[in-house]
Parts: C-alpha cells; sequence; structure tokens
C-alpha cells in the first residue's frame, strides 16, 4: 500500500495540535491510507515542535500513521508532498494595519509556494488556512506555478459549520415545543418528545465570498428534516429577520436577556466570541473543518440525504479558484463558493445554486475586498506575479457594484473590514 506524503505547517501550533490525532487516527484520509507527516515550524518554535513529536510517540497512533518527521527545514517538509496543510501565518496583533497583515503573510506564502515547486509532488493538494486565506492562495498559487490551480483551495468550511451549527440550534429551539409521533404508552399519554436535529438533517448550508467579515452566509437554500421529509428553513425557522442577510431590524432577547445576533452577524464574529471567551483562537473545531475538507475532497464526500436529492453529493463551502465560475465572480481570484466534491481529488462548482439578489449584492463587496487585497500584495511582492489587479474595474452585472461608503456588513467608511480570526 502507497503512503501519503503530507506535510502540516505551523506544526507546534494550536490548530495542529487538534488537527494531528484526526491524521493519526485516519478520520482524514481513511482507515486504509498510510501517511507519513511532516510538521514545519519555524527556528523558534523547533523546542515545542520537539514536544509535539513526543506526544505523537507516547500516543501509539498505529491506525494509520506511517513515519513522523519534525523539522523547522522546508525543503525536507515539502520534499515529494502529496497533501500540504499550510496553517502557519503571521497571526494579526493590537493595533496592526490589515495592510501590515497583508504584507507579512504574503512573503511567508511567496515562499511556501516557492518550496511547493521546488520539492512538492506535482499533483499535490493544497488547503490554505493562514489568514487572509483567499489572498494567501493567490500568492501560493503564483509561486507555484507546477501545482494545478484547481488543486489550490482555502478553508472556508469552519464558516459553514458554524452556520450549520447555528442553524441547527435555532431550528431545534423552534421545534423544541412540537410533539412528534404518537402517543406513548397505551393509554392517553404525550407525545413523544421531538428528537434533536443533527448534521445529517441540514442541507443547502453556503457560504460565499472572502473569509472575513464580508463573507456572506447564505440559508436561502437551507432545508431540513423533519420527520423524514425535507423542510424549506422559513417553514422550521420563522423568524425571517434572525436569517435575513443584511440583519436589519433583527431584535430578539434570549432567556437570560441577552441580545441574540442575527445569522450573518453572529458567523462573520464567531472567531472572534471564541477569542473573547477562549483567550485563544478556534482550534479544535477548526481542525475538524479541516479534517471535513480534505476528506469530501480527497475521500468520500458527505452525501446529500435522501429524497429528490439523493444519490448526490451533498453542497459544501470551499474556497477554490474563481476561473470558470458561473456566479459572475470574476477570474483571478479565490473565493468561497458553493461546490460538490468527488472524493478523488476533484471538486466542481454546483451550477444549481441560485445566487439571490441580497446575496449577490453582499458578494459583490466581499469581491471588491478580495481584489482590494490582491492588488495589495502584488504591491507588497513588488512585482506582477498576482497578475493586474481588476480592483478599479467594474464587476460583471451579476455583481452589482457597490459604493465604498460604511455599509450594513460592518465595512469602514474606507471600505476594509477587519480580517476576521478563525
Amino acid at each position: 500500500m502507497a503512503t501519503l506524503q503530507v506535510v502540516v505547517t505551523g506544526g507546534a501550533g494550536q490548530i495542529a495540535y487538534s488537527l494531528i490525532p484526526l491524521i493519526a487516527r485516519g478520520v482524514v484520509f481513511g482507515p486504509g491510507t498510510r501517511v507519513n507527516l511532516r510538521l514545519l515550524d519555524i527556528p523558534p518554535s523547533a523546542k515545542a515542535l520537539e514536544g509535539v513529536a513526543m506526544e505523537v510517540q507516547d500516543s501509539l497512533y498505529s491506525t494509520v500513521l506511517d513515519g513522523l518527521l519534525a523539522t523547522t527545514d522546508e525543503a525536507r517538509a515539502f520534499d515529494g508532498a502529496q497533501v500540504a496543510i499550510l496553517l502557519g501565518g503571521f497571526p494579526r496583533r493590537p493595533g496592526m494595519e490589515r495592510g501590515d497583515l497583508i504584507d507579512k503573510n504574503a512573503g511567508i506564502m511567496k515562499r511556501m509556494g516557492e518550496a511547493l515547486e521546488r520539492h512538492a509532488n506535482r499533483n499535490c493538494k493544497v488547503v490554505v488556512v493562514a489568514n487572509p486565506a483567499p489572498t494567501n492562495c493567490i500568492v501560493l498559487a503564483s509561486h507555484a506555478p507546477s501545482i494545478p490551480r484547481k488543486n489550490i483551495s482555502c478553508l472556508s468550511r469552519l464558516d459553514h459549520d458554524r452556520m450549520a451549527g447555528m442553524l441547527l440550534h435555532e431550528a431545534n429551539r423552534c421545534l423544541s415545543g412540537t410533539p412528534h409521533g404518537p402517543p406513548t404508552g397505551g393509554g392517553g399519554g404525550s407525545a413523544r418528545r421531538r428528537p434533536l436535529l443533527g448534521p445529517a438533517d441540514i442541507r443547502g448550508v453556503c457560504v460565499w465570498g472572502n473569509h472575513s467579515n464580508s463573507q456572506v452566509p447564505d440559508a436561502s437554500a437551507v432545508e431540513f428534516r423533519v420527520d423524514g421529509r425535507w423542510t424549506p428553513v422559513s417553514s422550521v425557522i420563522r423568524d425571517t429577520a434572525w436569517l435575513n442577510l443584511s440583519g436589519s431590524g433583527h431584535e430578539r432577547l434570549d432567556a437570560d436577556g441577552e441580545v441574540v445576533l442575527g445569522l450573518t452577524e453572529a458567523v462573520r464574529g464567531r472567531g472572534a466570541a471564541v477569542l473573547g471567551a477562549r483567550k485563544l483562537s478556534s482550534a479544535m473545531s477548526a481542525a475538524n473543518a479541516i479534517a471535513s475538507h480534505l476528506a469530501d475532497w480527497l475521500v468520500a464526500p458527505v452525501q446529500a440525504g435522501s429524497g429528490s436529492d439523493g444519490g448526490k453529493v451533498a453542497v459544501v463551502s470551499m474556497g477554490v479558484m474563481s476561473d470558470g465560475n458561473p456566479f459572475g465572480v470574476p477570474e483571478g481570484l479565490f473565493c468561497s463558493f458553493p461546490v460538490r466534491c468527488t472524493g478523488n481529488g476533484e471538486w466542481a462548482f454546483d451550477e444549481g445554486f441560485l445566487l439571490k439578489e441580497e446575496a449577490g449584492h453582499q458578494l459583490s463587496l466581499s469581491v471588491e475586498e478580495l481584489q482590494e487585497e490582491k492588488a495589495m500584495v502584488a504591491e507588497a511582492l513588488g512585482d506582477d506575479a498576482c497578475g493586474p489587479s481588476p480592483g478599479s474595474s467594474s464587476l460583471p452585472p451579476a455583481l452589482p457594484a457597490c459604493a465604498k461608503s460604511a455599509t450594513t456588513n460592518g465595512r469602514a467608511s474606507n471600505g476594509t473590514p477587519p480580517i476576521s480570526s478563525l
């Protein structure tokens, strides 16, 4: 059996610490695939990386792990790599300007792209997690021209999963008072408590755009499986203001008197909320999202369920190249789209997914931001490797151009929302 060569950058970091067990237990690439795992980090983290390697050894991961290398040497880490999981990047610090963060990470991604180009397998599959992830993909792809652009992706599955979790929580709240099935026992007892909906009972979730405060959590196609039948989201969650992309007009308090955020605001702010509560950014949920992203893409995608969509793989949110997309997003960018994965390293845009007017309007703002970031990295790297910036051009008709004044999605008056943390 061939062994899969997998490199994880930022190997001494939080996300890697949660991801390594998932890889080593066969959750990511399947129990039948042996993995040679290389953990890469920068020299100042060498001691911490050594500690992680000790823990991997102590955990007796015999399921799929067929070797472990912990190193600060990029050439050794990327040598023959077939899968690259790029977690390492420069974190945003208090007071840091958006442009400074982009500059720092552009240099890191340029170096990672060059390492891929020199050392990795030509068919290497890449997922970028370090922020700003879609723009990092542009830099990476431009410095690894031998790696097909379709093989390079970025993580939007965490946003997708956050949205799905919030929708399930709200749906279960709405359904909690609804009886389910016939009375229990032989007499006239009360109806059985309705079982909670779970991840297999939701479909149609989609997050468009950048991984930032301009992302577009679109619930317009969401359905829940209630009592065995797929039911539109609006028939289960009647609070349309909570579902609304603009989030306008939403006023609701929970049982403790706290304001309940609308879905869009809650998804966009989840990373900051976790950071505020933990004093650390998301790690466990990020690792789980990476595992799902890779498993769907490379191994076996989730099925959409029974009914009219039975037999098809589920639509998932994935950050991929915009070239050839049917939604009107300009080419030359990386952006989160609804895609279907085939499980053999291929993916395709879900052309049946309708982009509604409000989602299209919000997506146009996110695309503007992606174009601005692309222009910033081109300037930061001092070359044309990232291609000409389309930032000054008008957007296609499917994405109406919008002024750069303050808007409902929290953009500042200069049109530059903060890059969100994981």
